[in-house]
């Protein structure tokens, strides 16, 4: 199951390769977001700046795409 090391958050990871969709004050800090159930299944995405091939890709290999805790911002990423 993935966790943040840092806050040992489990439920949602980030990934640092998509930037998010607008720079604005309102924009989401990442691009891609996935959440996970108690077994560190990824579940749902939410994109907000990938593409859909991308998320694809990302659902197919979570553990190289999902790299960020979007709760501390720690890339202390435990799979």
């Amino acid at each position: 199951m993935p966790y943040c090391i840092v806050c040992g958050n489990q439920e949602s990871l980030a990934s640092s390769k998509f930037p998010p969709c607008a720079d604005t004050a309102n924009a989401p800090p990442y691009g891609l977001l996935g959440n996970f159930n108690e077994e560190g299944c990824l579940m749902t995405m939410e994109c907000q700046g990938a593409s859909l091939d991308d998320a694809q890709e990302a659902y197919e290999r979570p553990e190289e795409y999902f790299d960020t805790c979007p709760l501390c911002g720690s890339r202390d990423i435990r799979w």
